[in-house]
């Protein structure tokens, strides 16, 4: 496990845990649950879309989403993933937590600006409010795509390269159109398929065993 892996929330150590379930983890929502010590666990049915939802109690992957916010202390927010962008957003004057999956499906489908729209519809808050840490993905090289133009409609063609695509350019472009600080935002530069011991990679090697539920996970719960 990587117990708080963003030194971007060390400052809010008090309030906030992170952890990254990585492949010798075998992560699962009880797993999860266990080592958090948390009163319940709020995971979803991941559909490689773009809404988020807010959650205050329990859940068991009933709801067809990618992201999740909560203000409920306790709660252990998870999101599963295998080579696609994970995130963790928080906002600490509110005190709220959000957790999002995106894929190049979900960056296509506005995950991150829907994100974002629901935490200022439900607690008002603005970008500038709040800190981003990005978990392992897809580097560029590893993300190769047969028509990056028909697969990524709308995207910036400066993120393209051939076949292959800069997803996680795309994501930060999308953060500084919302509004998110760089100064805000830490990402972790390992690429799950480059390293395959250490992460689930779908395009690794991998595939029959995440299609079978093997995964990494970001996970995290505010405190009180």
């Amino acid at each position: 496990m990587f117990e708080n892996p963003f030194p971007l929330f060390e400052q809010f150590a008090d309030r906030l845990r992170v952890t990254i379930f990585r492949r010798e983890d075998g992560f699962s929502d009880a797993a999860a649950l266990r080592h958090f010590g948390g009163a319940g666990g709020a995971s979803l049915w991941q559909v490689h879309g773009g809404e988020s939802l807010v959650v205050r109690q329990p859940t068991e992957r009933a709801e067809k989403a990618d992201g999740v916010a909560t203000d409920t202390t306790g709660l252990v927010l998870s999101i599963r993933w295998a080579d696609c962008q994970n995130f963790v957003i928080y906002a600490p004057n509110q005190h709220v937590a959000g957790i999002l999956h995106a894929g190049w499906r979900g960056l296509a489908a506005d995950a991150l600006a829907n994100h974002y729209a629901l935490l200022k519809e439900e607690w008002g808050i603005l970008p500038e409010e709040t800190y981003v840490g990005a978990g392992p993905s897809l580097c560029t090289a590893c993300a190769e795509f047969s028509d990056p133009a028909a697969e990524l409609p709308g995207a910036d063609p400066q993120f393209s390269h051939g076949k292959h695509v800069d997803l996680r350019g795309i994501a930060d472009a999308q953060l500084d159109a919302i509004g998110v600080p760089r100064s805000q935002r830490e990402r972790i530069e390992n690429c799950p398929c480059c390293c395959p011991n250490e992460y689930w990679t779908y395009r690794g090697g991998d595939r029959e065993s995440v299609l079978s539920g093997r995964t990494n996970a970001l996970a995290c719960m505010l405190l009180a």
